[in-house]
């Protein structure tokens, strides 16, 4: 069932947010000149608004094409600002490179930093947000039976994989392999399963709710409109970023992997938490895991692609510790989480942990720290399981757990 729109209303918002992408292609065309920090509020609003009007375009194209072939596309077109950051990254650590010292250079820590603030924003604040924002307005824990398969399974499995980039120090090329297959399968997958109709709000409402001509048309000059600002504002923004960093005394690393995230990740979780306001935090959580998977899999495999080609020859993806920590405390932030929704219920207390732990990470920067912290996280995770270790059989599949319980609660 569909919102039934303001039209007036909502096209003021569309009208506004498609002209805040303005300025980055004007910027871009006529090689304006500023201070750094002007270039980069002007392209990371270019990012997000680019985002925004990704992720409506992408909500109503759905009404138009079959559901399998919408997974397929509008799942890659929902994440492209980080793709689009990321490859920035990638190729810039590519052209850098020296392959015979075969170091981690400066430019490979950036896309490593950009790659791991994305995915723990999505879980200590996104996940937190859907649930906490639940149990405020229900009063009651988040009941999450019956969704988040295949999602959480292939989340779990990709979690899995990238312990091998802390052990190994780098990201093998074998490794960008297996994981771009893992989201071949799981983008296999979910194209099999029935897709459901979505409620369209706010914007998508009214977009949806326009004669199939004009909302076709819409939908796709949306969709040029966007990625042309996303392109196009990516490199200035990066390069801006990392200047201003500079200018101000702040380590390029820490603006790289916490603001070029909320550019391009505020979107996707406006969006959940919208859901949950709407009494559908299952929805809200599945896109973000979702997102999650994407990140884990395609998108740390595809920056060793990008990488090598930009050097000119295959290579896996070098890491010094610092990046290789970052990695591990990303891997630890996903094992907990996953453990956490395992059972596919959580109160309150549940977020409030997610939240707290994010925030208190943030004002530890230095390596070690990060590691003491990444073993928190493995800590809390184990303790969890020890107490309850069917959880592990619900993180392969949900019916599977079930049938496990039942012949438990059966032979009591």
């Amino acid at each position: 069932m569909r919102e039934t729109p303001s039209p007036y209303g909502n096209l003021v918002i569309l009208s506004l947010v498609a002209l805040l992408g303005g300025p980055s292609i004007v910027l871009f065309i006529y090689h304006l000149e500023s201070h750094p920090l002007v270039l980069a509020a002007v392209f990371g609003v270019g990012i997000l608004a680019g985002a925004f009007l990704l992720s409506w375009a992408a909500e109503v194209a759905e009404l138009d094409i079959s559901a399998s072939l919408a997974i397929a596309i509008l799942a890659l077109l929902t994440v492209l600002p980080e793709y689009v950051i990321e490859a920035v990254l990638a190729w810039d650590a590519g052209a850098s490179f020296d392959p015979v010292a075969g170091v981690a250079t400066e430019e490979t820590n950036r896309v490593a930093a950009n790659v791991t603030g994305a995915i723990r924003l999505l879980i200590g604040f996104g996940w937190a947000a859907v649930i906490l924002i639940y149990w405020l307005r229900a009063r009651k824990p988040l009941d999450l039976r019956g969704a988040l398969d295949p999602e959480l399974p292939f989340m779990a499995l990709a979690t899995v994989l990238t312990l091998a980039i802390f052990a190994l120090g780098e990201i093998h090329v074998l490794l960008a392999a297996a994981l771009i297959a893992v989201y071949a399968v799981y983008l296999w997958k979910i194209c099999r399963e029935e897709g459901e109709a979505q409620d369209l709000v706010g914007v998508s409402a009214w977009l949806g709710s326009l004669p199939p001509t004009p909302r076709r048309t819409m939908v796709v000059a949306l969709l040029a409109y966007a990625t042309v600002v996303i392109i196009v504002a990516a490199d200035p923004f990066v390069e801006s970023l990392v200047e201003s960093g500079r200018n101000l005394g702040i380590d390029d690393f820490i603006l790289i992997q916490w603001v070029a995230p909320l550019a391009s990740e505020t979107p996707e979780v406006l969006v959940a938490v919208l859901f949950s306001l709407r009494s559908r935090p299952a929805a809200g959580l599945a896109i973000l895991i979702s997102s999650e998977v994407n990140k884990f899999t395609l998108l740390i495999g595809s920056m060793v692609v990008i990488f090598s080609i930009s050097a000119g020859q295959v290579l896996s993806f070098p890491l010094n510790l610092r990046q290789a920590d970052e990695f591990l405390l990303t891997t630890a932030v996903a094992v907990f989480g996953l453990v956490l929704l395992a059972r596919r219920r959580s109160d309150w207390r549940g977020g409030a942990v997610l939240l707290a732990l994010f925030v208190a990470h943030l004002f530890f920067p230095a390596r070690e720290q990060r590691f003491w912290f990444s073993m928190g996280y493995f800590v809390l995770a184990g303790l969890i399981v020890a107490v309850d270790l069917r959880r592990l059989r619900y993180l392969v599949s949900e019916r599977w757990g079930e049938v496990e319980e039942g012949v438990g609660n059966t032979g009591k």
